[in-house]
């Protein structure tokens, strides 16, 4: 699992998905009356509050491709609110309701509003995949091995469950799988289950070349935390002069070695040509 950085900035970002779901429902709430079809998205509105609250108090939730999603989820509802503000004023200004809801009904203010809405659930729909085909209860790489967390998978499976409706994938692949004698909730995964929940890391170079003095390292230097499905792709990438380019994972003790090493190679090389 690639948990996002920074709780404050998880929190925060949360938060104004949670308070901007808040006010579109209170803006819906003043035009309903004239615009009666949108009651039939209060529930859809109650379902996705209650799932952006899950992963608010659900770390383990908290992923880069869910981030993303509930930034998308802040963009479409702020668009939402303004729209619905923006009639509300409108039913504000009209002298009767009824004259009001003649004038919006099937007009594009309409329709725009419906698009706004099936925009947002569509988001949603995508959110809630998105959290059941969470990893969690993760530690290990695809080198070493995995193992995973029971009773952090079991947890979260439950709450995803109540709120979602389904569950977690994980979980639904380690359903047989008991904690050890004596209590160590903490369970190698198989091959099989590895392979079963899409544990990738594909790297692929392509056409990358060194010229002159350079050097060039189309290689893993350090073990990568592989959590997820993920693909790398190297391709056309030039070094030249005396550069040195790693394309791969490495921190800076294999660069430096790298270096190092390469300094004693020009020492070797330039003590003959004396």
């Amino acid at each position: 699992m690639e948990v996002i950085g920074g709780t404050a900035a998880v929190s925060q970002l949360l938060g104004q998905a949670i308070t901007i779901i808040q006010k579109i429902q209170d803006a819906r709430a003043k035009v309903h009356s004239a615009a009666d079809h949108l009651d039939g998205y209060q529930d859809q509105l109650e379902n996705l509050l209650s799932t952006l609250q899950l992963v608010q108090g659900e770390p383990e939730l908290q992923t880069r491709p869910i981030e993303k999603q509930v930034q998308k989820i802040i963009n479409l509802g702020r668009g939402l609110q303004r729209q619905l503000d923006a009639f509300a004023a409108q039913l504000t200004r009209s002298k009767t309701r009824q004259y009001t809801h003649a004038m919006f009904s099937g007009d594009k203010d309409e329709r725009e509003l419906e698009t706004a809405l099936t925009q947002l659930d569509r988001a949603k729909a995508t959110l809630n995949t998105m959290i059941v085909t969470t990893h969690v209860g993760l530690s290990g790489s695809m080198r070493a091995g995995f193992e995973v967390a029971l009773a952090v998978v079991q947890r979260v499976d439950r709450n995803v469950q109540s709120v979602v409706g389904e569950r977690l994938c994980m979980a639904a692949h380690l359903e047989e799988r008991r904690m050890g004698e004596e209590g160590d909730n903490t369970v190698p995964l198989t091959a099989e289950e590895v392979k079963a929940m899409n544990f990738v890391d594909k790297v692929s170079w392509v056409d990358n070349e060194a010229f002159d003095d350079a050097s060039l390292f189309e290689s893993d230097l350090v073990e990568r935390q592989i959590h997820a499905s993920t693909e790398r792709l190297y391709k056309g990438n030039k070094a030249h002069g005396r550069s040195t380019v790693v394309q791969g994972r490495a921190d800076a003790a294999s660069v430096v070695a790298i270096l190092e090493a390469k300094q004693r190679q020009k020492s070797r090389v330039d003590g003959v040509n004396i």
